[in-house]
């Protein structure tokens, strides 16, 4: 694995662990936290999963 590699699975790893994306994007030294988004996080299947979870204890009367 080359450099950059490290990196964005850095970026990537520390992201499905829920670590804070301005966190994530200083120790990589990103001035804005959009070049991490944009560059180094992919959405993950666990992410989503997560995402529609949280959605239907929304929108399910739970009575």
């Amino acid at each position: 694995m080359n450099f950059h590699g490290i990196r964005h699975t850095n970026a990537t790893l520390l992201i499905s662990q829920n670590v804070d994306v301005a966190v994530v994007a200083a120790r990589l030294g990103h001035a804005q936290i959009s070049t991490t988004f944009n560059f180094y996080v992919h959405p993950l299947a666990s992410h989503n999963r997560s995402a529609g979870i949280v959605l239907q204890n929304l929108l399910v009367d739970k009575n």
